[in-house]
């Protein structure tokens, strides 16, 4: 009798712990994404870029709830200046503005656009590549 309820405790655990194993967390324009602090000896972080531009863009063309507008109004000025995302900026949570995805040579490039928290950039991080080195989570 011990052992069946043994046996019965085990299999109702089962679904729950299953189902935790599954859980995903989803990555929303307006949710955060934290960017891990830098390793040591580490200047930059070089999946990720940081774009300044010098001219204000047109807010009002941008759906702030699902992103729709931003790349292409942040984007739309030939006055950019990109650099590898400093180190300074790392430990810190930023709010998505956009996802965007591109086909570059045939293979698909996920890319994650954050406000900065500076009214004229905005921190590109290439998903795919800071998952995979840990620089990210979310």
């Amino acid at each position: 009798m011990r052992y069946l309820l043994i046996y019965l405790f085990i299999l109702g655990l089962n679904p729950l712990l299953a189902q935790t194993a599954t859980q995903q967390k989803n990555l929303e324009v307006g949710g955060d994404i934290y960017i891990k602090p830098c390793k040591n000896g580490q200047k930059e972080i070089l999946s990720m870029d940081i774009y300044s531009r010098t001219k204000p863009y047109n807010k009002k063309k941008v759906n702030k709830a699902t992103g729709e507008g931003f790349f292409d109004e942040f984007f739309s000025d030939k006055s950019i200046d990109a650099k590898p995302l400093p180190c300074v900026m790392s430990g810190k949570k930023y709010k998505v503005a956009a996802l965007q995805e591109f086909n570059v040579n045939g293979q698909y490039k996920r890319v994650v656009l954050c406000y900065s928290g500076y009214d004229l950039t905005v921190i590109w991080i290439e998903f795919d590549q800071a998952l995979l080195k840990g620089e990210i989570s979310f």
